[in-house]
């Protein structure tokens, strides 16, 4: 069968991504091995970790960039082949390309009006605003052009006669949908779910670095913080596969999850929650730097902060009434009509 042609140019995107992801983990390697045997090179500020961590941090990155080649080479194979589950994984990075190419155009367009300037460091002298504004509206340009590209994405595999065109090389299913209603799961719910899925190890990742946790205001350290990160990774994951299985409790606890976000906006346009969080920041860099004076963060000011809590709210908008509008889905689908009783003819009439 003929692919079409945004098909075959999907199929080439995926396969530039996975050769950028396992060029970047043989980067990575190289790098750690070379640390591990040389050790970190003399730099003239403070440098963020530990040396003695450096290594197994850029060993953990390649193995993220080794997974995500995996994930593309498989969907890239799917893809060709017009499996059905190839489209799901492409509305997935699709959703993932718009969410945070979206989010990181409009966070570049903004910083050079939120973040204060920055200042002279290491006797340099500080960096030309102008320079700076041309940086990251470039940067915003590059993003902008992510975005468009997952949006595009998202709109094809969504088109009638795409899904009809993968839904040819679909196995025919022998009984109701396997999910907790019994109902057929819609696109929407289905990247939804992935999203949460795909972003629950992330956020488990901090369980394992010693960071402070900032939450309503509050500071949280050690053993609390590596608590509070936990529950919300495994929240994360729990949630995404309740949505998977289309769960009335996991679209329910999204719904009273994304409360958070305007909540913590709002405390931090307090002076209290302001005062808080410069503290919070200060920790954060003196765990980064191991103890030693870090250079001023421009992206931790609190005009940043709140740009970047709005953005998530707006998304968390968008999440609910997509879940909302497919709200039937996590219903139970009524019992099949009765079969027919045929009735027989008696012999020998």
């Amino acid at each position: 069968m003929k692919r079409p042609i945004p098909v075959v140019l999907t199929a080439i995107l995926l396969g530039l991504f996975a050769a950028f992801q396992l060029l970047g983990m043989v980067v990575m390697v190289v790098a750690g091995f070379v640390v591990l045997k040389q050790g970190m090179p003399p730099t003239a500020g403070p440098q963020p970790f530990p040396p003695s961590m450096m290594p197994w941090m850029v060993f953990g990155i390649s193995v993220l960039s080794a997974a995500f080649a995996v994930w593309f080479i498989l969907t890239l194979i799917g893809l060709v082949r017009l499996r059905s589950w190839a489209r799901y994984s492409v509305l997935v990075i699709a959703g993932l390309m718009a969410g945070f190419g979206g989010i990181s155009m409009l966070s570049s367009f903004a910083m050079p009006f939120l973040m204060p300037a920055l200042p002279a460091t290491g006797g340099q002298p500080a960096p030309d605003p102008a320079v700076m504004r041309m940086i990251f509206f470039a940067a915003g340009a590059v993003y902008g052009l992510v975005a468009g590209l997952g949006t595009a994405m998202l709109v094809y595999y969504n088109r009638a006669k795409t899904r009809a065109l993968f839904a040819l090389n679909a196995p025919v299913p022998a009984g109701p949908p396997n999910t907790s209603t019994g109902r057929a799961r819609p696109t929407a719910v289905t990247v939804i779910s992935w999203l949460y899925m795909i972003s629950a190890p992330i956020c488990l990742l901090y369980v394992f670095l010693p960071f402070p946790a900032f939450l309503f205001g509050f500071i949280l350290y050690g053993f609390s913080a590596h608590a509070m990160y936990a529950f919300f990774g495994l929240l994360a994951l729990v949630i995404g596969y309740g949505l998977f299985r289309l769960r009335e409790e996991a679209r329910l606890a999204l719904f009273a999850t994304s409360i958070l976000c305007p909540i913590q906006a709002a405390v931090l346009l307090t002076p209290w929650g302001t005062r808080q969080f410069h503290t919070y920041m200060d920790a954060m860099n003196a765990s980064l730097y191991n103890g030693q004076v870090a250079p001023a963060n421009p992206f931790g000011s609190t005009g940043v902060i709140v740009f970047a809590l709005a953005l998530a709210t707006a998304l968390f908008g968008v999440l609910l009434w997509l879940l909302h509008r497919h709200r039937e889905a996590f219903t139970q689908a009524p019992p099949p009509p009765p079969m027919p009783v045929s009735l027989e003819q008696p012999a020998g009439d």
